[in-house]
């Protein structure tokens, strides 16, 4: 019930989680604390996430803590 309410101020105020694993690595919006190989990702994917960033519009809030592949 909590989580729900979070999401509806949050979206309340435009504002939009990313970092999701598989997406594409961007230094500009992740922060990338470890590095692993993993054959089934491909080259510069995003392995694990352990933060989720948060940005309004096109303004970074937080940018997400993450684990890229290859």
């Amino acid at each position: 019930m909590t989580y729900k309410q979070w999401n509806n101020v949050f979206a309340s105020l435009k504002i939009e989680a990313f970092g999701e694993v598989g997406e594409e690595f961007d230094p500009n919006l992740h922060n990338a604390v470890m590095h692993n190989e993993d054959e089934s990702l491909g080259e510069n994917v995003i392995a694990q996430v352990f933060e989720k960033g948060y940005k309004i519009g096109e303004k970074i809030i937080r940018p997400a803590t993450v684990v890229v592949a290859n």
